[in-house]
């Protein structure tokens, strides 16, 4: 029996690690790192829309890449002193590579005003990406990225 399965959520395998006090990009690559004083930082970005059979691979790694990047450039203070937290963030990004303001808002809240904002800008700051690949004939794509403020796992 065939089975035809549309994707609706493709899960990158990007829960990189990286401490809190690192800013470096290859720091995002590592997986693993061990817990210090201050804690560690973690996301994971899904893809929630049909993917209509492409590959989106290499365009939600460069979302999840640049996110991160903006994310731990303006971590808030208290993450530094070790508070924990998450958060879910849900946003579109339309064919061009924009992110409509109205269209990105958090979905689940870590009930810490500073991770939740932070967690918003880093996704407001790292925008525009790039267009969505040609032969995907949808306007946007809808992301889902939950962002980990000093927990080593997720929880359960």
């Amino acid at each position: 029996m065939l089975f035809h399965t549309a994707p609706r959520l493709l899960v990158v395998a990007l829960l990189a690690s990286t401490t809190v006090q690192t800013i470096e990009m290859a720091a995002s690559h590592k997986k693993d790192l061990p817990l210090q004083s201050s804690g560690q930082v973690r996301a994971g970005l899904e893809m929630l829309s049909d993917t209509e059979g492409i590959d989106f691979n290499a365009y939600l790694r460069e979302v999840y890449l640049s996110v991160k990047k903006r994310w731990v450039a303006n971590m808030p203070p208290s993450a530094e002193k070790g508070q924990q937290g998450s958060n879910t963030v849900e946003f579109r990004v339309l064919r061009d590579g924009n992110v409509p303001k109205d269209y990105s808002r958090i979905v689940i809240r870590s009930e810490k005003s500073d991770f939740d904002a932070a967690s918003l800008q880093a996704i407001r700051e790292a925008a525009p990406f790039s267009h969505l690949p040609e032969k995907f004939s949808q306007p946007f794509i809808v992301l889902r990225i939950t962002f980990y403020y000093n927990i080593s796992q997720k929880p359960q």
